[in-house]
């Protein structure tokens, strides 16, 4: 489905509905979104890419 990098899935984005690439869960209030340091979109102003975290079961991926 993805390939993995630095133990973070790397998946397309998907329309409707955000959910986990490992479990399937989409409820909106366990998958948790973050700031992704190491996917730097622009230099000046800092902008950094999201990642987002399952709270059932742990997994985390970025979307392309």
């Amino acid at each position: 489905m993805g390939e993995e990098t630095n133990r973070i899935l790397t998946i397309e984005k998907s329309e409707g509905r955000r959910k986990c690439p490992s479990c399937g869960e989409e409820l909106k209030n366990m998958i948790h979104e973050s700031v992704d340091k190491a996917n730097i979109i622009s230099d000046y102003p800092r902008v950094y890419g999201k990642k987002y975290r399952c709270g059932r079961c742990g997994a985390e991926w970025h979307e392309k």
